[in-house]
């Protein structure tokens, strides 16, 4: 379970770098804010469902899955 929030974590960091370089108002900067949004949300209850991963351990975890796929 903490693989997936790590994944989802990294999924909506994903949607948020797109967004800020699609051009506003267009269907694919839309998409991305949409995603964005859905994202957090999914992150903010999986981990309010694991109290016992923070959000600082799933950012460790995106960290080192970073170091894994270099």
């Amino acid at each position: 379970m903490r693989t997936l929030v790590t994944e989802i974590l990294e999924a909506w960091r994903r949607a948020e770098r797109l967004g800020s370089e699609l051009t506003p108002g267009t269907p694919e900067h839309d998409a991305a804010t949409l995603a964005v949004e859905r994202l957090r949300n999914l992150y903010q209850d999986m981990t309010r469902a694991l109290p016992e991963l923070t959000p600082a351990e799933a950012e460790a975890q995106l960290r080192e899955l970073r170091l894994e796929e270099a």
